[in-house]
C-alpha cells in the first residue's frame, strides 16, 4: 500500500519524562507502588510528579517535604525540603521537580485537615440558636497532619568505555583477593574474567583478616592484607596499589569493581577492641547480656572439665548427647541458680517492707482503694503486682534484680490485714503475696530453660553427629567446645582501672526466622541467653547504637573504612545486610555517596519477607537484591525464578501508550514550561542480580551435576536483570570452596575459552549484555528443558534459548514439543554441550585451583524449518542431534515483515488525520451506542467472545478496556485473547468509518489513516497483535481527544482531566441519528441532536426531551464553549412553542408531546444564559424562528404547507409564553390515548396551568392525575393497582418552577428597563395589565411566605404552614398548593434550583439551614436523594423489573422516591456556593477573614465530588449515569450516562472556577 501520510524523522534524543504518582485521599501513596524506582537512562532526563485530586483529604496547604535536594545542595538524609503543591488545573494539585541525581529518598505530606464533627452529617439544627455547621465548619481550626514517609529510589549511571551500563546489562563475577595472588600480578587474572565476557569484579573483603583468617571476620578494616602485597609495604602504599589496579582494571580490562563490605562485626581479635571495647555489646553497656554471659561462661567450664566430672569427649550417638545434657543440667543449671535473675528476694522484701511499715510514709490513694475492693482473683493479683512491683520492663541483668516498692507495700498490707491486723499478720500475708508474684517469673524461667536445653542439645546433635559440621569426629573440648562461647573476652591494652564487664563481648551470629529489623543483642531479646543465636565465634558484634553520637569512635572509625572503599570501587555489596543496623547501613551508604555519587550497591536479604526486604531496599538505596539460580531444585523451579527476576511479557503493550504530552514547570530555570512525556510509575519489585552461583553456595556438580552447569548459567543470563557468577564456575571447580581454609591461587588462564565453559560462557555473558534492552521476555519450562525468548520492544529483534537442564536424573531425549515462532525468521548463534571428560591430570598438588575435567562439544545448529498454517507463517525449531543434558543453544530471531520504526509509523500523523474532524464526526469516530449505529448506518456494537458488546462503537469502545488493560499489562484479558484470534476488529473499526464517511466526509482522511497502519499491523504475528492494536487504537484516541477538546473552547473545559471528561460527555451526547433531530427535514445530512441519556434515550421520539436538554445545555454546550449548538437546540425547541409550552419529548418537530410544564421554564432559562455567554447578547431576542405550529395552538402535520408558514422571534416567543401562562393553560394532549402513551389515564392528558396572581404570583398546575415535572414516574403495575397512578404528580405550585418562574421574571424587569421588551408585561385572566415588575415583586414577596418551614412552630401561622403535615422543619416546601397537602412538605433536591437560579427568593439564613440539612440528609455519594430517609414512601432501590404486588415499588415506581439523582447534585453545590459565599462575606471583616473560609469553602465542594471524579475516570461509558440506589450503589435500569449529570457538573465547576481565580488573584494581592 503507498503510503498516504509522510512519516516524520524520530528525533534523536529521547522526551524528557515525567513519571507522575497518583496519591491516595490522604495523601499516603499506593499500596501497589510502595515501591517507586526510577530508572537511570543514559541521556534522558526526567522528573517525578506527585498528583492530588482537590477535594482530597490532603489537599488543603498540602506541601511535599523530601530529603532529595531540591536547591543543589549536598544530600542530608535528614534535611527535608518543603515545596507546595500547585495548581495543575482547577481539580488537580501537582508537586514535581527533576531528578539529576541517584540515590535513595524520602518523602512525606503535610497538610491541613478539618476534623469532622458528629453534627457535620446529621440533622442538628432544631432552632435558630443552633449553630450551622456547615457555616462553622469552614471557619473551624485546621489540624496540621503528616503522611507517613514514604520512598523512592533513583538508579545510578553506570558507564564502562564512555557508554552507558544497564544495570539489566551488569555480568558480575565474584572473585577472593587472596586466591589472585600479589596485586601487582594481577593483571593477567583481570584478563581472564574480561575475556570472559563479564563486565564488573565482585571482590570478597580485602582487608587485614583476624585469627580465623576468615575474609569476612576483619582484624583491621582500614588496611589491606599484608598476602595481598610483598612485604614491608605501608598501609598508604597498599591502598595507593589499590586504586591504581582498580584504573587498570577499568581501563585496559574493561570491569567495573564491586567490594564487600562488613559493617556489622569485627574480629575477635581485632587490635583496636583492646582499646574501644565499649565497640561491643558488653555487660557495662549491655547490661542484660550478663545471665547470657554467666551461662555460656559455664558451658565453657563445663566443656574444659568434661573428663573430670566423668564424661567422654567424643560424642558418637544420640545416647551420648542425652548423657551429656544431664551433665549440663546437674552441673549447669543446677549449679548456676539462674532463677535468682528472673524472682523477687523474698527474705530481702520482708525485711524492707518490715522498715517501711514501721515508717508508715506512703498510704494508697482513695481511688486506688476504691478500685481494689472491686477486684478479686487474678485480675486482683495482677493489680496487685503492678501496683507493688511497677510495669517496667525487667532485663536479666543481676540476680534478684526484681524489686518492689517497700513502702506502697506496706500502705497497701495495710488494707489487706484492715484495721485490726498488725504487722506480724501483713508480713504473712506478704510472703504468701511475694510467693504468688514470683510465680510467673518462675514460669517464665522453666519456659528459657526448656528453650535452651532444646538449643544446646540440637547444636551439639548437629555438630557433633552431622558428616558435614566441622566438629564431626572431634573431641569436646578447649579447642572444640561443646557449643560455640556466645562471647569473647579481650585483654585491655592497659588492665588498670578497666571493669571485668568492659571486657565480655557478645559474638555475631544469626537467628533462624528472627526479624532482621530486631537487635538480638539489644534489651528486648533474650536471643543469647536462649542460645537461639546461631554464633560465630570469631566475630564480635559491634554495638553502634542508632547514631554516631552513641559510639562516636566505632562511627568515625568505620566512615573512613567506608570513604576509602568508595572512593576505590564502583559499588558495595553489603555483607550481612540484614543484621547491619539499617541506621549505620543508612549513615555509612550516605558518606559513600558523598565521594561516588553513582555507587552501586548490592546485597543478599534473609529476611523471608518481601515487605521487609522492601524496607532494606528503600532506606539503603539497595540497587540489586542478590537472587540464586542454585536454589531451584528442578527445571520447573528453575523457570519460575528465571521468570521472576525482570522483563515483561512478549508483545506487551506498548509503555508509549501509558505516557500523554504535557508540560513540566522547571523551577530552576525561572519556572520555564518544558514540553514532557507525562507517564504512570508502575509498580515494580526491587531489581534483581541473578546469580548462576554465589560464592557461597554449592556448585552444580554437587547440588545436582556438573553437566548443569552450563544450562544453569544460560538460564540466569536471560533473564533481563543483571547476573553474576563466581570465579571457578566457569572452570567447574568441583566443590564449594572455603574462604578460610582454601588457600590455592586461581590460574592465571592465557585461554580461558579452551577451559570448562569457556567459549560458550564467554559468548552466553556478552550476549547478556548486549540484550540489556531486550526488554520483553517469554520463559516456557516443558519436562527438562527450559526455553527463554528475549526481545526488543521496538525492533522485534530477539534472542532464543533452549536448555536442557542436568539436574540428577536427567534423561538424554526427553518429550520436547518443536518451538514454533509465528512471523518470526530465525538465525543460529551457537551451540554447546558439556560433557565430562576423562582425568587427564587433576591430582596435581600445584597450588593452583583446577576445575573437574569436562568436554564443551560444539553441536550442530538446530534444524530450521519454515511453514504456514491457519494463524500464517512460522518457523520450526528442531533440535539438534546429542541435545542432551547440559546442552544449551541459541538462536536470533526477527519478526518477518517487520517495520523496525512501526513503533513510530503507528505514532505519527494522527493529529493531522484528525485535523478536520468536526464535533459531530468525533462523535461518531468516538462514541455511538449500539441502537444509535444500528440507527445510522445499520450495524450494532462489537461483540467480543468471553467480554460481550462494547459500550460503544467507537474508539472509546475499545479504550474502555484498553485503558485498564495498558497499565496492567493484562495480556490475559478477553480481548487480547481475541486480537491474537483474527483481525476482525481491524476491519470492524476501519469499515465503520467508511460508512460514517457518507454523513462525515472528513472521516474518511482517518479510516485512510488506520487503513495504513492496519496494513502494517496485519503482517506482524498473532501475538503481536494485541500491543499493535493498542497503540493504535490508543494513539488516535489521543489525537481525537485533543481534537475534541480543541473544538470547546469553553474554560472549564481546559482546566482539568475532569472537566477534560465532563466536557467529552458533550462530544459523546450530542450526534446525528436518522431516525430523529431537532427539526423533521434538516438541510445538514449529519445533523446533531442531543440525546438525554444512554442508551435509554438514543434514537427516534425517546432521544430529545425538552426538560432534560434545557437542564443540561448550559453546562454541557454553553460552558464548554459550544454555542452554536446551544443556539441550534434553543431554536428548534422554541419553533414547536404550542399552547404556551415547550415539548417534552420534541420527536424531531414531527409529533412534539407537551407533557412538561417545566420545560417551558428550562428552556426560557436557557434562552438568558445564552444571551449572557453568546456572541449575540440580547440581539439573540431578535432571532427569526419558523413557527411549527403557526398560530401556537392548532396541530397540523409537519410535512403540511402550513407547518412553519410563519415566524417569530424569539423575544416574541418568550412573551407568548408569559402571556399564556398568565392567562392559564388549559389543553387536552393532541392524540390522547394509549397510542401516546399506554399507561397513562384518561384524566391524565389534559393539562392546566395557571397563576395565582391574588395571592403569590406562583405559576401552579398539573393534577393527582399526571406528572408535570421531571419527578414523572407513571404508575404501570395491573397487579400492584396503580396504573395510570402518578408516583409523585407534584401538582400546585413546585419550588423549581417557582423558581425559575423568578428568575425570568428578574430578567424580563431588567429587559423592560433597558427597553428591549415590546410589552413590558401581560394582562391577567381578568383583563387588567400587570408589569414584569410587579409580578416579579409579588412572587418575591410570596416565597418565603408560603416556601419556609420554620425551626419554631411559634412562627407556622405567618408561614402558612399546617404543622400537622410537618415532617422535618428548617426546610422549605417541596410544592405548595397540591392536592395532597401532605406531599407539599416532603423533603426532597429540588429546592437548589430555585436557590440557584433566583438566589434573591432566599433569606440567606433560612437557606443555609435547609442546606445543611440537605448535605447531612439528602446527599449521597454520587447523586441526591430524591426524598427524605425519613418518609414513610422513601424506597431508595429503584427496580424496574419488580413485579411485586407493593404498590410503593411495582414496575419502578419508586424511581424518585429516594434513589439518588447525579444533576441536582450539581445545582446542590452551585447552591452552597452562592449562600456560602454570601455568609462569609457578611461575617468576614478583613480580606484574609474572608479568603482563608472561601478557600475552605472551595475545597469542601471538590471534596463532594471526590467520588464523581473516580466514577468517570471508572465508568465503561464514560460519563456519569442518571441515578445511583441506595448510598451510591450501581442501578442497572439508569442510564449509564445522562446529559444533564454532566451538563450539571460542568456548570458548577464553571462558577467555582470563577470562584477559584477570584481566590487567586486575591491573595496575589496579598
Amino acid at each position: 500500500m503507498s503510503s498516504r501520510f509522510l512519516t516524520p524523522m524520530q528525533p534523536d534524543a529521547p522526551p524528557f519524562m515525567v513519571w507522575n504518582l497518583d496519591l491516595n485521599e490522604d495523601g499516603t501513596t499506593p499500596h501497589d507502588k510502595s515501591f517507586i524506582r526510577l530508572p537511570s537512562v543514559g541521556s534522558q532526563s526526567c522528573a517525578i510528579r506527585f498528583r492530588l485530586l482537590i477535594g482530597s483529604t490532603a489537599s488543603i496547604d498540602a506541601s511535599l517535604h523530601t530529603n532529595y535536594p531540591l536547591d543543589g545542595s549536598p544530600y542530608v538524609r535528614t534535611k527535608f525540603h518543603k515545596k507546595k503543591f500547585n495548581f495543575n488545573n482547577q481539580t488537580e494539585l501537582i508537586c514535581e521537580f527533576r531528578i539529576q541525581r541517584p540515590g535513595p529518598y524520602q518523602y512525606y505530606l503535610t497538610y491541613k485537615s478539618i476534623d469532622a464533627d458528629p453534627d457535620d452529617r446529621c440533622d442538628s439544627i432544631a432552632c435558630k440558636e443552633d449553630a450551622n455547621p456547615t457555616v462553622e465548619r469552614v471557619y473551624r481550626a485546621f489540624k496540621h497532619k503528616r503522611t507517613p514517609t514514604a520512598y523512592f529510589l533513583v538508579d545510578p549511571q553506570l558507564t564502562l568505555s564512555g557508554q552507558p551500563l544497564p544495570l539489566d546489562g551488569i555480568v558480575l563475577q565474584s572473585v577472593s583477593p587472596k586466591w589472585m595472588g600479589k596485586m601487582g600480578q594481577w593483571s593477567a587474572q583481570l584478563a581472564v574474567s574480561s575475556k570472559m565476557g563479564y563486565n564488573m569484579l565482585h571482590f570478597i573483603p580485602m582487608q587485614q583478616r583476624g585469627g580465623s583468617d576468615s575474609p569476612y571476620s576483619l582484624y583491621n578494616q582500614l588496611e589491606l592484607s599484608d598476602d595481598l602485597f610483598e612485604s614491608g609495604v605501608s598501609a598508604e602504599a597498599k591502598d595507593q596499589k589499590l586504586r591504581e589496579t582498580m584504573l587498570e582494571m577499568v581501563h585496559k580490562h574493561k570491569l567495573l569493581g564491586v567490594t564487600d563490605m562488613v559493617w556489622n562485626h569485627t574480629a575477635y581479635n581485632s587490635d583496636w577492641l583492646r582499646d574501644h571495647p565499649e565497640a561491643g555489646f558488653n555487660l557495662e553497656n549491655s547490661p542484660h547480656l550478663r545471665s547470657a554471659y554467666e551461662l555460656d561462661a559455664a558451658l565453657v567450664r563445663f566443656s574444659r572439665e568434661l573428663s573430670d566430672l566423668g564424661f567422654e569427649r567424643m560424642v558418637k550417638s544420640v545416647a551420648d548427647v542425652d548423657r551429656l545434657l544431664e551433665g549440663v543440667e546437674q552441673h549447669v543449671f543446677q549449679t548456676l541458680r539462674l532463677w535468682e535473675f528472673y524472682a523477687i528476694d523474698v527474705d530481702a522484701a520482708i525485711e524492707a517492707v518490715s522498715q517501711a511499715w514501721d515508717a508508715a510514709e506512703v498510704e494508697v490513694l482513695e481511688a486506688d482503694q476504691k478500685e481494689l475492693e472491686t477486684l478479686s482473683g487474678d485480675v486482683r493479683n495482677e493489680w496487685l503486682r503492678t501496683y507493688i512491683v511497677g510495669d517496667h520492663v525487667h532485663t536479666l541483668s543481676t540476680r534478684y534484680g526484681r524489686t518492689i516498692d517497700a513502702s506502697r507495700t506496706a500502705a497497701v498490707l495495710r488494707l489487706l490485714v484492715g484495721a485490726g491486723g498488725g504487722k506480724d499478720k501483713a508480713i504473712a500475708q506478704l510472703r504468701t503475696l511475694l510467693d504468688l508474684l514470683n510465680l510467673p517469673y518462675y514460669r517464665e524461667y522453666d519456659a528459657d530453660i526448656k528453650t535452651i536445653r532444646r538449643n544446646i542439645y540440637e547444636r551439639v546433635k548437629y555438630e557433633r553427629l552431622d558428616h558435614g559440621s566441622w566438629k564431626y569426629g572431634k573431641p569436646v573440648g578447649d579447642d572444640y567446645k561443646l557449643v560455640d562461647p556466645l562471647f569473647t573476652t579481650v585483654e585491655p591494652r592497659n588492665a588498670e582501672g578497666v571493669p571485668d564487664e568492659r571486657l565480655h563481648l557478645a559474638n555475631n551470629g544469626w537467628i533462624w526466622g528472627g526479624n532482621p529489623l530486631d537487635n538480638f543483642a539489644g534489651p528486648q531479646s533474650k536471643a543469647y541467653l536462649q542460645r537461639e543465636v546461631i554464633v560465630w565465634g570469631d566475630c564480635v558484634k559491634l554495638n553502634y547504637g542508632a547514631a554516631p553520637e552513641h559510639n562516636p569512635w566505632l562511627w568515625e572509625h568505620m566512615r573512613q573504612y567506608t570513604l576509602a572503599m568508595a572512593r576505590a570501587f564502583h559499588g558495595f555489596r553489603i555483607d550481612n545486610c540484614h543484621s547491619t543496623p539499617i541506621e549505620l547501613a543508612e549513615y555509612l551508604l550516605d558518606e559513600a555517596r558523598k565521594v561516588n555519587p553513582n555507587l552501586y550497591v548490592i546485597a543478599e536479604l534473609f529476611t523471608g519477607s518481601e515487605d521487609t526486604d522492601r524496607i532494606f531496599v528503600q532506606r539503603l538505596g539497595i540497587n540489586s537484591l542478590i537472587r540464586e539460580a542454585m536454589q531451584a531444585w528442578d527445571p520447573h523451579e528453575m523457570s519460575r525464578l528465571a521468570h521472576r527476576h525482570g522483563g515483561r511479557p512478549i508483545g506487551s503493550l506498548a509503555v508509549d501508550c501509558l505516557g500523554e504530552p504535557g508540560f513540566f514547570t522547571d523551577d530552576e530555570h525561572g519556572s520555564a514550561r518544558v514540553t514532557a512525556v507525562i507517564a504512570p510509575l508502575s509498580a515494580s519489585l526491587p531489581h534483581a542480580i541473578f546469580f548462576d552461583c554465589t560464592h557461597d553456595n554449592e556448585v552444580p556438580a554437587q547440588k545436582r551435576t556438573m553437566e548443569d552447569a552450563l544450562p544453569n548459567t544460560a538460564i540466569a543470563a536471560m533473564t533481563a536483570c543483571a547476573t553474576g557468577s563466581n570465579r571457578g564456575y566457569d572452570e567447574l571447580y568441583p566443590e564449594l570452596l572455603n574462604v578460610v581454609h582454601e588457600n590455592r591461587h586461581y590460574a592465571a588462564l592465557k585461554d580461558p575459552l579452551s577451559v570448562g565453559l569457556g567459549e560458550a560462557k564467554a559468548k552466553i555473558n556478552r550476549l547478556h549484555t548486549e540484550i540489556a534492552q531486550y526488554q520483553e521476555v517469554h520463559v516456557h519450562h516443558e519436562s527438562e528443558y527450559v526455553t527463554i525468548h528475549r526481545v526488543h520492544p521496538v525492533t522485534r529483534e530477539g534472542v532464543l534459548m533452549i536448555a536442557h537442564c542436568a539436574f540428577r536424573g536427567a534423561t538424554e531425549s526427553p518429550w520436547f514439543d518443536n518451538p514454533r515462532l509465528y512471523g518470526t525468521a530465525a538465525t543460529p548463534e551457537f551451540a554447546y554441550r558439556l560433557r565430562p571428560a576423562s582425568d587427564s591430570n587433576s591430582s596435581a598438588d600445584d597450588g593452583i585451583l583446577h576445575g573437574l575435567p569436562s568436554q564443551l562439544e560444539k553441536l550442530d545448529s538446530p534444524e530450521i524449518h519454515q511453514h504456514k498454517d491457519d494463524h500464517g507463517m512460522f518457523t520450526e525449531l528442531r533440535l539438534p542431534k546429542n541435545f542432551g543434558p547440559g546442552s544449551v543453544l541459541v538462536v536470533r530471531t526477527k519478526l518477518v515483515d517487520f517495520k523496525p520504526n512501526l513503533d513510530w509509523k503507528i505514532r505519527t500523523s494522527a493529529d493531522e488525520a484528525v485535523s478536520r474532524l468536526s464535533l459531530g464526526a468525533l462523535n461518531a469516530v468516538l462514541y455511538r451506542c449500539d441502537a444509535e449505529e444500528r440507527d445510522t448506518i445499520g450495524e450494532g456494537a462489537y461483540d467480543v467472545p468471553g467480554l460481550g458488546p462494547l459500550a460503544y462503537c467507537g474508539l472509546q469502545g475499545w479504550y474502555t478496556h484498553l485503558k485498564s488493560i495498558i497499565p496492567n499489562n493484562d495480556l490475559g484479558h478477553p480481548l487480547c485473547a481475541h486480537l491474537r484470534q483474527g483481525n476482525w476488529a481491524l476491519d470492524y473499526t476501519a469499515q465503520r468509518l467508511h460508512r460514517y464517511s457518507e454523513y462525515f466526509p472528513e472521516i474518511a482522511t482517518l479510516a485512510a489513516w488506520f487503513e495504513e497502519r492496519w496494513g502494517l499491523v496485519k503482517r506482524v504475528p498473532n501475538f503481536m497483535m494485541p500491543r499493535y492494536f493498542a497503540l493504535t487504537v490508543h494513539t488516535a484516541y489521543q489525537a481525537l481527544i485533543r481534537r475534541a477538546l480543541e473544538l470547546m473552547p469553553g474554560k472549564v473545559v481546559g482546566s482539568s482531566r475532569f472537566t477534560h471528561q465532563l466536557a467529552l460527555t458533550s462530544v459523546q451526547l450530542v450526534g446525528h441519528v436518522n431516525s430523529t433531530g431537532l427539526r423533521p427535514i434538516d438541510e445538514s445530512k449529519a445533523a446533531c441532536s442531543m440525546s438525554a441519556g444512554l442508551t435509554h434515550f438514543s434514537t427516534h421520539h425517546m432521544r430529545c426531551w425538552g426538560r432534560d436538554v434545557f437542564i443540561a445545555i448550559d453546562g454541557l454546550l454553553m460552558a464548554t464553549g459550544r454555542l452554536d449548538d446551544a443556539r441550534e437546540h434553543i431554536l428548534a425547541f422554541g419553533s414547536t412553542l404550542k399552547h404556551g409550552q415547550i415539548p417534552n419529548l420534541l420527536d424531531g418537530g414531527r409529533f412534539p408531546r407537551y407533557n412538561a410544564r417545566d420545560a417551558t421554564w428550562f428552556w426560557l432559562q436557557a434562552v438568558q444564559t445564552y444571551c449572557e455567554m453568546g456572541p449575540e447578547g440580547l440581539a439573540f431576542l431578535e432571532t427569526s424562528v419558523p413557527r411549527r405550529f403557526p398560530d401556537g395552538e392548532t396541530f397540523v402535520q409537519w410535512d403540511s404547507d402550513e407547518a412553519f408558514s410563519k415566524s417569530s422571534t424569539v423575544a416574541e416567543l418568550i412573551q407568548e409564553i408569559m402571556e399564556r401562562h398568565a392567562r392559564g393553560i388549559s389543553f387536552r394532549e393532541w392524540n390522547a390515548g394509549p397510542n401516546l402513551d399506554s399507561q397513562m389515564s384518561d384524566e391524565g392528558f389534559n393539562v392546566s396551568v395557571s397563576v395565582d396572581f391574588e395571592t403569590t404570583g406562583f405559576v401552579s398546575g398539573g393534577s393527582r392525575w399526571n406528572c408535570g415535572t421531571w419527578m414523572d414516574k407513571m404508575g404501570s403495575s395491573d397487579k400492584a393497582g396503580i396504573r395510570g397512578v402518578p408516583a409523585t404528580p407534584r401538582d400546585g405550585a413546585d419550588i423549581e418552577i417557582v423558581g425559575l418562574q423568578k428568575s425570568t421574571l428578574r430578567w424580563l424587569r431588567t429587559l423592560a428597563d433597558k427597553g428591549r421588551l415590546i410589552k413590558t408585561g401581560v394582562a391577567k385572566p381578568d383583563g387588567a395589565e400587570i408589569s414584569y415588575a410587579d409580578w416579579n415583586q409579588l412572587v418575591q414577596s410570596s416565597f418565603e411566605k408560603y416556601f419556609w418551614v420554620p425551626l419554631d412552630a411559634s412562627e407556622d401561622e405567618q408561614h402558612h404552614v399546617n404543622a400537622a403535615m410537618v415532617n422535618r422543619r428548617g426546610i422549605y416546601r417541596d410544592t405548595y398548593g397540591s392536592t395532597t397537602e401532605w406531599a407539599d412538605y416532603q423533603f426532597r433536591p429540588n429546592i437548589p434550583i430555585a436557590m440557584v437560579v433566583a438566589p434573591e427568593l432566599f433569606n440567606p439564613d433560612h437557606a443555609l439551614v435547609c442546606l445543611h440539612k440537605m448535605s447531612a440528609i439528602l446527599s449521597g455519594p454520587l447523586g441526591m436523594r430524591t426524598l427524605d430517609p425519613s418518609d414513610m414512601r422513601y424506597r431508595p432501590n429503584y427496580d424496574n423489573s419488580n413485579d411485586s404486588t407493593d404498590p410503593l415499588v411495582a414496575h419502578g415506581v419508586n424511581y424518585h422516591q429516594g434513589p439518588e439523582w447525579l444533576w441536582l447534585t450539581g445545582y446542590y453545590l452551585r447552591a452552597q456556593l452562592k449562600f456560602m459565599r454570601m455568609a462569609i462575606s457578611k461575617r468576614s471583616k478583613d480580606s484574609k477573614n474572608f479568603l482563608a473560609p472561601l478557600r475552605t469553602v472551595y475545597h469542601e465542594l471538590h471534596a463532594h465530588m471526590v467520588s464523581l471524579k473516580h466514577h468517570v475516570s471508572n465508568s465503561s461509558f464514560a460519563g456519569l449515569p442518571e441515578l445511583t440506589n441506595q448510598d451510591g450503589a450501581y442501578c442497572r435500569d439508569s442510564c449509564e450516562t445522562q446529559a444533564w449529570s454532566s451538563g450539571c457538573l460542568l456548570m458548577a465547576l464553571h462558577e467555582m472556577i470563577q470562584l477559584e481565580e477570584h481566590v487567586h488573584e486575591a491573595l496575589k494581592k496579598e
